[in-house]
């Protein structure tokens, strides 16, 4: 469950509860260690329903499901085009904590949830500070031990950002920064109405990032909207 005294949980309850009230939540990935706790969380501040997705589920969690008719669970992996497909469900906010990070078909997932987004997306994780270059995005695995990119600042088994032959979602796959992910959030048609940073990382590369971003318009000339296009004019090279 959620220890609400710890400052970067702090800091993703106060993007939460400013986001709300909301009538509906999908939250993602809210199954490992806080077992659900974000979840509960969108419930206790007034969700009359609460749907977690994860691939996973604890035996704690089933029994807190099971006493409280506002919450619910599906299992599966929000990466996956046709799973998310099978939720017929829209929800008025989406809850993305500490989870774009790890996916390896990360716009495709980008997209997984937030076409599940009515309103308001909260989305908070750690991110690279801002580059040379904006939009920046930088692939973990691989990396020298000396690019002071390691998330904290020490090698750590709970996260194996270097493993070049051990890749999954269980580690850190991509340092972003929050540029990137305004660009994204423009593309899907969603404007950021408030976001946060705060150095509470000890790698001095890193910080926690947050925003809370409301739905736009819908862009028709979407990717997932597209077809491949035959007969492009080929470049004069």
């Amino acid at each position: 469950m959620l220890d609400e005294s710890h400052p970067i949980v702090r800091f993703k309850l106060d993007l939460l509860e400013m986001a709300m009230p909301a009538e509906s939540a999908i939250v993602f990935g809210d199954m490992w260690v806080v077992e659900g706790g974000y979840t509960i969380k969108c419930a206790d501040l007034g969700c009359q329903r609460a749907l977690l997705v994860d691939t996973f589920e604890t035996t704690g969690w089933v029994e807190t499901r099971a006493g409280d008719p506002r919450l619910d669970f599906y299992k599966g992996d929000f990466s996956d085009p046709f799973f998310m497909a099978s939720i017929r469900e829209r929800f008025a906010i989406s809850v993305s904590f500490d989870v774009w990070l790890h996916q390896a078909r990360l716009l495709q997932t980008i997209h997984n949830v937030l076409d599940k987004t009515q309103e308001a997306a909260i989305i908070a994780q750690p991110v690279l500070k801002e580059r040379a270059h904006l939009n920046s995005l930088v692939y973990l695995p691989g990396q020298p031990a000396g690019s002071g990119l390691f998330p904290f600042a020490a090698p750590s088994p709970d996260a194996g950002a270097y493993e070049v032959r051990d890749v999954n979602t269980a580690h850190w796959i991509w340092a972003m920064t929050p540029s990137l992910i305004r660009s994204v959030l423009v593309g899907e048609g969603f404007d950021i109405a408030h976001e946060a940073t705060s150095d509470l990382l000890p790698n001095p590369n890193w910080c926690m990032w947050g925003c809370i971003a409301r739905r736009g318009p819908n862009n028709p000339a979407h990717w997932s909207r597209s077809q491949p296009s035959p007969g492009l004019t080929p470049p004069n090279w």
